[in-house]
């Protein structure tokens, strides 16, 4: 088991978590999958028509149907000039719940940077592969409205490609990443992942447990071991120890500069010290700072969303982008 029972008494014990999960329901891989099926939020988010949307920007609508039975989509987007002779870098994206994935990187930028970007260190092989992965309708351990909607699943961690109960958002990306790269076009030493909140949990935590992921720089991740409502916390662990990059908001929503950054910071340099990782913190100006505002912290009290940081949730880091692709570009494989 990756911890023993009593010590998941004792970590939920000292984060206060306040959920109707008891700790003999955690499993060796944390919190059992979450429930899954149609929520209000989910419904809008599954009503956006990424079908159409994804082609009438230039991208090709991929399909497939996850272990569970639940039809996952994904919105690949190929610059012109990929070539299996000059294979480009495969940036996937993992988007923040509540939303659907695929109108959040025309907002953050990324899919405006994809023909040209320096992700491959080599002036002759600009610009990079986009994949963005849909999430689906489950259950999470968020406040209101994000407790059952559109997201990924960080809290059941089976990476266990032998077991047919692995996560099945693992396996959906799984998937998707290997039908792209079976089209000869992805530099193979250049498999990147970034994503945002929800999203960005789920790209740190397939990176350090997927073989062949080179480097994942996030924006805004709660923590994806150990966040603040989770009754099942673990020390962080990965058979994949590749390089991270967070940048947080120094106040953002429901106190992840704090559980995300400083306590993920604290939790890697003591299980995983030989994993680089550079944590960013940034003010409303964008400009690096040395810690999160203690102001910015998160009890459970609803009025506590009511924050500057909520709204810098939603807002993209722009002057942090190119730092991001830099960080991915200078960890290739070797």
């Amino acid at each position: 088991m990756r911890n023993g029972r009593a010590l998941v008494v004792v970590a939920i014990a000292l984060i206060g978590v306040r959920t109707p999960l008891f700790a003999d329901e955690c499993t060796e891989y944390g919190d059992p999958p979450r429930p899954y099926g149609p929520s209000p939020q989910g419904q809008l988010a599954d009503a956006y028509p990424v079908e159409v949307l994804c082609p009438a920007r230039g991208g090709e609508l991929l399909t497939w149907t996850d272990p569970n039975g639940t039809p996952r989509t994904a919105c690949l987007h190929t610059p012109a000039h990929a070539d299996p002779g000059a294979p480009l870098p495969l940036l996937t994206f993992l988007g923040g719940s509540l939303f659907p994935d695929d109108p959040q990187t025309p907002y953050n930028g990324f899919e405006l940077m994809m023909d040209s970007a320096d992700l491959s260190g080599d002036s002759a092989r600009p610009g990079f592969i986009l994949l963005v992965i849909e999430g689906r309708d489950k259950e999470h351990f968020y406040p209101f409205p994000d407790e059952h909607a559109w997201g990924f699943d960080h809290w059941y961690r089976n990476f266990d490609r032998n077991d047919p109960e692995m996560n099945v958002d693992a396996a959906t990306i799984d998937h998707f990443i290997a039908e792209v790269v079976g089209r000869g076009i992805v530099d193979e030493r250049r498999l990147y992942l970034s994503g945002w909140s929800n999203g960005a949990s789920m790209a740190i935590l397939y990176g350090l447990n997927t073989p062949g992921i080179a480097a994942t720089a996030v924006y805004s991740s709660p923590n994806p071991f150990s966040d603040l409502l989770d009754p099942c916390p673990q020390a962080p662990f990965g058979d994949n120890p590749r390089p991270i990059m967070t940048v947080h908001n120094d106040c953002d929503i429901a106190g992840i500069c704090l559980t995300g950054s400083e306590g993920f910071a604290a939790e890697m340099a003591a299980s995983m010290p030989y994993v680089e990782y550079e944590p960013i913190r940034i003010d409303l100006s964008q400009a690096e700072v040395p810690e999160c505002d203690p102001a910015c912290s998160y009890s459970g009290d609803p009025m506590e969303l009511a924050t500057i940081g909520s709204l810098r949730h939603v807002l993209w880091p722009y002057l942090w982008t190119e730092p991001m692709f830099s960080f991915l570009r200078d960890h290739a494989l070797p």
